[in-house]
């Protein structure tokens, strides 16, 4: 089951077109089995833990429609991490962040859904102050 819906990464992003939203869903589904596999020495069941912690399944459908916009960004200069254009001898060149496709999360996704499980990623541990 994934974490989010088309509407959810509409909303966060633009409107979809009605193949997007299909490719959308798929990837969606996607992103949901990479998220439950990478957490899954954390939390062995995800699904169940975002059902009883409103802000857990937020961060997941936040992080998910992430994946999902990443990977669909590689059209025009949108997902382009470098744009050289010539006007003399007409040259163009784009290069994408992500040309493949590939479902991924940066560090700072990663250690926000581990703060939702209530792992420490910081790596200090106060003795005297608690929450840290």
């Amino acid at each position: 089951m994934a974490f989010a819906m088309s509407a959810d990464l509409a909303a966060r992003w633009r409107a979809l077109s009605p193949e997007e939203e299909a490719r959308a869903a798929v990837l969606l589904g996607d992103a949901a089995f990479w998220l439950k596999a990478w957490f899954k020495p954390y939390a062995a069941d995800l699904e169940a833990l975002a059902a009883d912690n409103e802000l857990l399944a937020d961060g997941l459908k936040i992080v998910s429609c992430a994946m999902v916009r990443r990977s669909m960004t590689n059209g025009g200069y949108d997902g382009a991490s470098q744009v050289q254009q010539t006007m003399g001898p007409f040259t163009a060149q784009v290069s994408y962040s992500n040309p493949n496709g590939n479902l991924y999360i940066y560090d700072t996704d990663r250690d926000t859904l581990f703060g939702l499980l209530g792992i420490n990623v910081s790596g200090a541990v106060s003795m005297t102050s608690p929450g840290l």
